[in-house]
C-alpha cells in the first residue's frame, strides 16, 4: 500500500468519523438543567381584541406639603405630563374611587367641560390630571375603580403604628439586617423627590427603582410583622391584594375589547395592578414610563 493511499484512506475514515459524531445527541452535563420543553399537543389562550392599559402612579395630591399643585408652574407641567400622556391615546381614563359615586364625578367632570375654571381650585389629582387627561383626549365622561375591602380579623383596628410593634418580635435576624437600609432607602428618595419638579417626581414614582421599593418593602419588612403571632403582616399584604383584585375588577367590568384604558392612582398600586393585569389574559399592559 503506497503512503499517498495510506493517508487518504486515514482522512477519509477521520471525515466520516466526525460527521458521525455531530449527529450524535449531546448529553448536558450532570450540573446543567436541560431547557424546558413546549408540550406542543397541549392548547393555550389566544385572546383576541385585548384591552389595552397604561398605569400612572402618583402621589396624592394635596397630602404631600413640598408642591403648590395649583400655582402657575405647577400648572403648566401638569399640562405638559398630561400632553406626554395623551399619546398613548386612552379610550376610558380611570380614577382612584368607588364606581359608586360615579355620578358625582362625572357631574362634575361635565362641568368642567364647560369651563376649565371649575378645577382651579381643586387639588387632588382625580380632577388635576384625571379630568384634564379625559378633557384632552375628548371624552364625555370618566370611569372610577376603587374598592376598599373591610379590615377584618387581625386587622380589626389596623393602624400602621402596629408594623413598629412586631418590629423586633418576629424574625429578628432580617429585621436586624435589612430594616435599616429599607428605611434608610425610602428618607433619602424622599428627600430627592421633594426636591423634584412635580412632572419629574410622579416620572420618578413610575420608574422601575420607583416600582421596585415598594415591591421590595412590602414582601420584606411589612409582610414580616407577627408573623407566628398576629400574622398581621401576610394579612395586611393579602388584604393589599384583595383591593387591587377589585379594583382590577372594576376596570375589567367598564371596560370593552379594544379599548386602550389609562389609569391614574397611588403609584403603590401600579406594581400590583399591573401584576395582576398580566395574569388576566384580556389585558395587555404598556410601561407609562415611555410616555413622559
Amino acid at each position: 500500500m503506497s503512503t499517498n493511499y495510506a493517508k487518504t484512506l486515514l482522512l477519509i475514515t477521520f471525515i466520516v468519523f466526525l460527521f458521525q459524531s455531530c449527529d450524535e445527541k449531546v448529553e448536558a452535563p450532570e450540573n446543567e438543567t436541560p431547557p424546558l420543553q413546549q408540550t406542543s399537543s397541549l392548547q393555550r389562550f389566544h385572546f383576541n381584541d385585548k384591552i389595552k392599559v397604561t398605569i400612572v402612579g402618583t402621589f396624592h395630591f394635596g397630602q404631600n406639603s413640598s408642591y403648590d399643585e395649583l400655582s402657575i408652574e405647577n400648572q403648566a407641567l401638569l399640562e405638559q405630563l398630561t400632553d406626554s400622556l395623551k399619546r398613548f391615546g386612552a379610550s376610558k381614563v380611570f380614577l382612584e374611587d368607588n364606581p359608586i359615586h360615579d355620578s358625582i364625578y362625572n357631574a362634575q367632570y361635565k362641568a368642567y367641560l364647560k369651563s376649565d375654571d371649575y378645577i382651579k381650585d381643586k387639588t387632588n389629582e382625580i380632577y388635576q390630571l384625571g379630568f384634564r387627561m379625559a378633557k384632552k383626549l375628548g371624552h364625555d365622561s370618566i370611569y372610577l375603580f376603587d374598592n376598599r375591602p373591610p379590615f377584618i380579623g387581625s386587622l380589626n383596628d389596623f393602624t400602621f403604628e402596629i408594623f413598629s410593634k412586631f418590629k423586633d418580635s418576629s424574625d429578628l435576624k432580617f429585621m436586624r439586617k435589612h430594616y435599616d437600609q429599607v428605611t434608610q432607602v425610602y428618607s433619602y428618595n424622599d428627600s430627592i423627590r421633594k426636591t423634584m419638579p412635580i412632572y419629574d417626581n410622579i416620572k420618578s414614582l413610575n420608574s422601575l427603582e420607583g416600582m421596585e421599593y415598594d415591591i421590595y418593602r412590602m414582601h420584606s419588612i411589612e409582610l414580616r410583622a407577627g408573623v407566628n403571632d398576629t400574622w398581621v403582616g401576610a394579612d395586611w399584604l393579602g388584604r393589599w391584594y384583595q383591593r387591587n383584585l377589585r379594583m382590577m375588577m372594576h376596570v375589567l367590568q367598564q371596560a370593552e375589547p379594544g379599548d386602550k384604558v389609562i389609569i391614574f392612582v397611588g403609584s403603590n398600586h401600579r406594581w400590583v395592578l399591573e401584576q395582576l393585569m398580566r395574569n388576566t389574559p384580556e389585558f395587555e399592559i404598556e410601561d407609562s414610563f415611555q410616555y413622559m
